[in-house]
């Protein structure tokens, strides 16, 4: 009985250790690039670059990556055709030179201290993607600063971006990995008890035996045989079910263990 309690405490407190969980979350970049930032009306051309800089300002700091003019002009080189095409095939060619989903052009009307800016969105994604823009934006600003001009193109920038963001698919949550199925341990725990009960039958009968006399040496060697049979099949199941136990508690295979331990 004090060999079945040892082995029921040691299967329920090994049972209790397997337990596992697991999430994992995925984001989506947007990146844009600005083929055109128009300026009409002949400003100064550190006002363009100011104008530029905070449109530009407006994707970086939501995480965007962006090409801006320059950086366009830079790699569209060799492709005239493609600098002001609004086409589908060319929106495609540009999305694949550039490795961008979306396409800025921007219009900024300068009259004197009055700006009224216009910038249209296209995307470069699917296999023929529209030719007219997915959103447009305006803002206006009349008789204003350089700095509030330049906030005003943040704010152009940041509604073209909300466009971006409530059209964009939900990202599919990564599957959650089921936890492991817990250690089937009652089978070996109750076969090692079996093993504990068979030696313990086994001493019994051994401790039976009387003197040996001459018509009880026959019985004695009958009950001494029958003893060593319990007592060894149940060696070898006790061990046999403890190492099952304990290496399936551990997550192993014990087919595995068995194998190799025999191969050596």
């Amino acid at each position: 009985m004090a060999a079945m309690r040892i082995f029921a405490a040691a299967a329920l407190g090994l049972i209790a250790l397997t337990t596992t969980t697991a999430r994992a979350a995925t984001t989506r970049t947007i990146r844009v690039a600005i083929p055109e930032f128009q300026l009409d009306g002949s400003p100064p051309p550190a006002l363009g670059i100011q104008l530029q800089d905070g449109f530009v300002l407006g994707w970086v700091r939501a995480g965007a990556n962006v090409l801006d003019p320059a950086d366009t002009s830079k790699k569209l080189e060799g492709h005239p055709e493609l600098q002001r095409c609004d086409a589908s095939p060319c929106l495609k060619a540009i999305g694949q030179l550039l490795d961008v989903g979306y396409i800025v052009r921007v219009k900024v009307e300068v009259a004197g201290n009055s700006y009224r800016s216009v910038a249209r969105l296209f995307t470069t994604e699917g296999a023929a993607p529209a030719a007219l823009p997915i959103a447009t934006e305006s803002k206006n600003c009349d008789v204003c600063t350089v700095a509030e001009a330049r906030a005003v193109m943040l704010r152009l920038a940041d509604g073209l971006r909300s466009h971006i963001e409530d059209n964009a698919p939900p990202v599919a949550p990564t599957p959650v990995a089921p936890p492991p199925a817990p250690a089937r341990l009652l089978g070996p725990v109750l076969v090692a008890m079996a093993g504990a009960v068979a030696i313990g039958a086994g001493f019994a009968v051994l401790s039976t035996n009387g003197n040996c006399t001459a018509t009880g040496c026959d019985e004695n060697r009958t009950r001494s045989a029958v003893g060593g049979v319990l007592i060894g099949a149940g060696a070898v199941l006790t061990i046999g079910g403890t190492y099952v136990t304990i290496t399936r508690a551990r997550g192993g295979d014990p087919v595995t263990g068995v194998s190799v331990a025999f191969r050596w």
